[in-house]
């Protein structure tokens, strides 16, 4: 009888090794930003999986979206350097194009159950975890005529006084195809946009999104393209500035993550992912940068409703999504090499 009894428990634990499928544990690399964003992620978001998966470690590579991309090419897809990849979309979609990300499934993720449909990528291999809107922001003391629409940009009012975003921000790409899909009806069409932006001079442009605030916040400019955690952080701080949702629809900047299909702990990389998509992580990254939540579980009220006032299910599918992988499959370099020869070569 003992023999039958100990029989059994070696098959039921057997049994729950498989149901459990593979351990979370060891070491993961993990892309991060620089500045308060690696601090927050030391500080709060690693120790956070830590302590719910113990025997377990975060390491973080700290850069920008070219370099990881670059370094992972050069090292191959057997054997990244990183087992996630976070970085904006334009970036990791020429990566996944080449076959470096990984599918991703709600055996593996369940959390993935609970994200916008509108954050999800169409075969998985990648899921949006926080979403930074970018709309028109402008001093409402210094504009007599408050927009509503992309097109407003346009008035002649706001000549001289307008900030955009160069061609080496996402955002300015995402600008174009935003001015060619009201303008010509078609985003791909990015010379017709191109040609539109040309009205728009004199104007400024920065290639980061510190510089625009800083722009607004000193007056320099008076409306301009931005981000909607920027604008509330901007009025927390006093600086006298209003966001408006475009009636056309927003863009975004997105933090795209990703597991390599090369790494060597993917169940530990999935559960990263996993705990980046839950509603708890989730709201501390909003209450700290005011970024909308891709999990829809999450509940957006009172005081920070007012700063994140892009957050419910028509919002959200507000946002224009672009054809990345056309971008990366020639229309890039195509876009860089028309815009500085007809915006900043003139």
């Amino acid at each position: 009888m003992r023999k039958i009894l100990t029989l059994l428990s070696v098959v039921l634990v057997l049994a729950a090794g498989v149901a459990a499928g593979p351990a979370v544990r060891g070491t993961i690399v993990v892309t991060s930003y620089g500045g308060s964003w690696e601090e927050f992620m030391r500080k709060v978001i690693v120790p956070g999986f830590e302590a719910q998966h113990p025997g377990t470690k975060v390491e973080l590579a700290v850069g920008l979206s070219r370099d990881w991309i670059a370094k992972l090419r050069a090292a191959g897809r057997d054997n990244p350097p990183y087992d996630v990849v976070i970085a904006n979309t334009v970036w990791v979609s020429a990566a996944r194009i080449e076959g470096f990300f990984e599918t991703m499934t709600v055996d593996r993720v369940p959390n993935l159950k609970d994200v916008w449909p509108e954050l999800r990528n169409p075969r998985d291999n990648g899921v949006i975890f926080a979403v930074n809107p970018l709309g028109i922001a402008y001093r409402r003391d210094l504009v007599r005529t408050p927009p509503k629409r992309w097109r407003d940009l346009w008035n002649p009012e706001y000549r001289g006084k307008l900030g955009i975003y160069s061609i080496n921000n996402s955002a300015g790409p995402m600008f174009i195809m935003m001015t060619a899909r009201i303008f010509a009806e078609d985003p791909k069409n990015f010379r017709a946009g191109v040609e539109r932006i040309k009205e728009l001079r004199p104007f400024r442009q920065t290639d980061f999104s510190g510089d625009m605030e800083k722009l607004l916040t000193a007056g320099e400019v008076h409306i301009g393209i931005l981000d909607a955690p920027a604008a509330s952080r901007l009025k927390q701080q006093g600086v006298p500035l209003e966001f408006v949702v475009p009636l056309e629809g927003m863009f975004m900047f997105e933090q795209d993550t990703n597991v390599t299909v090369g790494s060597k702990n993917k169940a530990t990389a999935f559960a990263f992912v996993n705990y980046m998509l839950d509603p708890a992580t989730q709201e501390k990254w909003a209450r700290q940068y005011f970024v909308t939540p891709a999990n829809r579980r999450v509940r957006i009220t009172g005081d920070l409703a007012r700063l994140i006032p892009v957050h419910t299910g028509p919002q959200i599918r507000s946002i224009v999504k672009w054809n990345w992988e056309w971008f990366n499959r020639g229309a890039r370099e195509q876009m860089i090499e028309l815009w500085n020869r007809e915006i900043v070569g003139r």
